[in-house]
């Protein structure tokens, strides 16, 4: 597993970093088609993992709800 995750989605960014995610970085101009984007890099952990169980759980509950 490598020690970095990358993230291009702020929606999710601000779900993972509400959920205890370690956000490492910060960076523009690695999207080829839109240089003003950023790119959050997380750090590749179990706070990770975890907030990602959590962003699936509130995924599945909220497309629920919309049935």
């Amino acid at each position: 597993m490598g020690n970095k995750k990358r993230i291009f989605s702020m929606k999710v960014t601000n779900f993972l970093l509400k959920h205890g995610a370690e956000l490492l970085e910060v960076r523009t101009g690695e999207v080829e088609n839109d240089p003003k984007a950023c790119t959050f890099l997380f750090a590749n952990d179990d706070k990770l993992s975890k907030a990602f169980i959590e962003l699936k759980r509130h995924t599945e509950s909220r497309r629920l709800m919309l049935k």
